[in-house]
């Protein structure tokens, strides 16, 4: 007879209205809490291209931590979600961080701290070059870059919204040659515009010189030199100083696939979040949840037969 009761007792809390009510409360606390994971804290990003095979396939889902914490944590290898300047997005991994220095080689290798990559059949860098990954509060003299760090203090300056234009002149040694010389050279089939010289990439410039080199007569190198200037004064500009702090990401493919020995560096404005887990694995963090309110709807039942 009492466990007869019981059974009775337990329908109808079940079914009363104010439990019903709790039920309602409950979920639509579940789900607003669902929500905020999902627009604030994770979101499942599916990936449009194979730059992190093997690790990735192209249309895996990952999920990423946008929170603040999470970008805070970054290290060497971490998996970042990224915006370009075009606003476009990828994924790719940390090969450098703040204030730490690459160097690529002619013949595809990548050199950073204390281990080297190897990348086949790879033209993205033509020649040897070092650069330097600039940290927040970092000055950085423009006479001072090479090449290859001027077309990324561009993209600094672009971000940090400088206003500039640049003054572009051809030199072999102490010689000034006329710039339009440069008109009449051409990149693979294509002929040159010298409205389009102050930002060719570092590579086209330097295939430039390479071919004024082969036309003058001497031994001296050929340099395309450029100057920067601020619109508003037309001052010169001598130095630009990092306002955030800048990391170097590449894809795990690395051949063929855009990162930033193409792109530049990526400032930590512009990631947007690190990647936690894959779509093999329910994210941790939303299967412990589940499990804690299974926990609760569990003991509250309980608790209500019980009474």
């Amino acid at each position: 007879m009492a466990s007869l009761r019981h059974i009775v007792r337990k329908k109808q809390l079940r079914n009363s209205k104010a439990f019903i009510f709790f039920l309602v409360c409950l979920l639509v606390l579940f789900f607003a809490t669902a929500l905020g994971l999902r627009f604030y804290v994770l979101e499942p990003l599916k990936l449009n291209d194979s730059a992190m095979y093997p690790k990735f396939k192209d249309d895996d889902i990952v999920w990423i931590c946008k929170l603040p914490r999470c970008l805070d944590e970054l290290k060497d290898g971490s998996i970042v979600w990224a915006r370009q300047k075009n606003r476009e997005t990828l994924v790719r991994k940390v090969l450098a961080m703040p204030g730490e220095r690459v160097k690529f080689y002619n013949n595809g290798k990548i050199r950073v701290k204390n281990r080297t990559l190897q990348v086949e059949d790879d033209d993205v860098f033509i020649e040897t070059r070092k650069i330097e990954v600039p940290k927040k509060g970092d000055t950085l003299y423009i006479s001072k870059l090479n090449d290859v760090e001027q077309d990324y203090a561009i993209n600094i300056m672009l971000e940090q919204e400088i206003p500039f234009f640049i003054k572009t002149s051809l030199w072999q040694g102490d010689r000034e040659l006329p710039l339009n010389m440069l008109g009449a050279l051409k990149l693979g089939n294509r002929q040159v515009s010298l409205k389009e010289v102050d930002l060719l990439p570092w590579q086209d410039r330097y295939l430039l010189e390479l071919q004024v080199f082969q036309r003058e007569v001497g031994n001296t190198p050929v340099k395309i030199k450029r100057e920067f200037y601020n619109k508003a004064d037309s001052s010169r500009i001598e130095k630009i100083i990092a306002q955030d702090d800048y990391y170097f990401i590449i894809s795990e493919k690395l051949k063929h696939s855009p990162d930033s020995r193409e792109l530049g560096f990526f400032s930590k404005s512009q990631l947007l979040g690190k990647y936690v887990y894959s779509h093999r694995h329910i994210p941790k963090i939303a299967a412990g949840y589940l499990n804690k309110v299974k926990t609760f709807l569990k003991d509250v039942l309980d608790l209500s037969s019980a009474n």
